[in-house]
């Protein structure tokens, strides 16, 4: 395996600012961060060519079903996980420990197409002894919040793109906004002129829907990095149960702690699962002690540590953890 890309101090700054601010302009970046534009720019080409950082998109959809899927895959793991990198509905795997071998998230567009995955690609794969299937009823954290914490919160708030007006909301996407959702899924920085040149449209067409659909929150940028990279490598799920009636008031606090980067409520034994990247593997029983002390009425069910993620929010990922190509998402 190779080793992790290193990422100074600058770097990490660089990052967190995108992670605020997915398209700001470099000039804007360099202003907050006290550099040079074409310094800042520099850096973030070298990250993005050697796929320790990225920005990629995807279709923002609230009320489409998606599903945490565990798999025992009788020692073949790394098998199953190169046969689902390129499925569209797989948007995630991890390679994982404990009771189970892999552990998916898988995204559709309807309950009945999600079904049709779940037990007709998933359910007749070769060497899984046992799939099990955990249904999304609520999202409490994702990923795309998750900072690096490089910056303070003076840099952040410069950052933020100011409030606008909420654009009138629609369903979908039409033919024109999916073309541009196209080209930002593989780079979402690109230059207007080039998204224009990949989608067909005019320059003035293409801002005023990528305006709009940022602006209506139906796209959503998400700058990501090679975890390694990051100073948080331990990646880990926990399996939790708590009583329904506090599930409301309990999962936000969790979604609340520096560590996490993902809290589903969902349907099933254990009804919320979390994802967590740490410092150090010894975290894990650390973070367990904290949650249990602070969160008495919380029962951790499970945990698993992630050994190797292959697919990271439909980005195809090497043996590193560093970005090799971007399957779009079915959402």
């Amino acid at each position: 395996m190779q080793d992790p890309v290193a990422l100074d101090e600058v770097d990490r700054r660089v990052v967190h600012a995108l992670q605020v601010s997915p398209r700001a302009s470099w000039s804007q970046v360099g202003a907050v961060l006290g550099i040079d534009p074409v310094t800042v720019a520099r850096r973030w080409e070298r990250l993005r060519d050697g796929g320790a950082a990225w920005v990629t998109a995807y279709a923002a959809a609230p009320r489409s079903p998606f599903a945490l899927v565990e798999i025992d895959s009788a020692g073949h793991s790394q098998d199953i996980a190169a046969l689902l990198a390129d499925d569209p509905q797989c948007a995630t795997i991890d390679i994982t420990s404990g009771g189970r071998d892999l552990l998916l998230t898988v995204t559709s567009r309807t309950m009945a197409e999600l079904t049709e995955y779940l037990l007709g690609r998933l359910g007749a794969l070769a060497h899984t002894r046992a799939v099990r299937t955990h249904l999304v009823t609520r999202v409490i954290a994702e990923g795309a919040s998750w900072r690096l914490a490089a910056l303070t919160e003076t840099e952040t708030a410069r950052l933020r793109e100011p409030p606008m007006p909420p654009a009138r909301a629609r369903a979908g996407l039409n033919a024109d906004e999916q073309a541009v959702l196209d080209a930002l899924v593989h780079d979402g920085r690109a230059p207007t002129a080039d998204l224009a040149a990949r989608t067909g449209l005019g320059p003035r067409r293409v801002r005023d829907l990528l305006r709009d659909l940022l602006r209506s929150g139906r796209v959503t940028l998400r700058t990501e990095l090679q975890a390694g990279s990051s100073g948080w490598p331990i990646y880990a799920w926990f399996f939790l149960r708590t009583p329904a009636a506090a599930a409301a008031v309990i999962s936000p606090r969790l979604g609340s702690l520096p560590e996490i980067r993902t809290v589903l409520e969902i349907a099933g034994p254990s009804n919320v699962i979390m994802a967590v990247w740490l410092r150090e593997l010894t975290d894990v029983g650390r973070l367990e002690a904290a949650i249990e002390s602070q969160l008495p009425e919380v029962q951790i069910v499970d945990r698993s540590v992630v050994l190797r993620t292959t697919k990271r929010v439909g980005v195809v990922l090497d043996s590193a953890g560093r970005r090799l190509r971007t399957v779009p998402m079915q959402r």
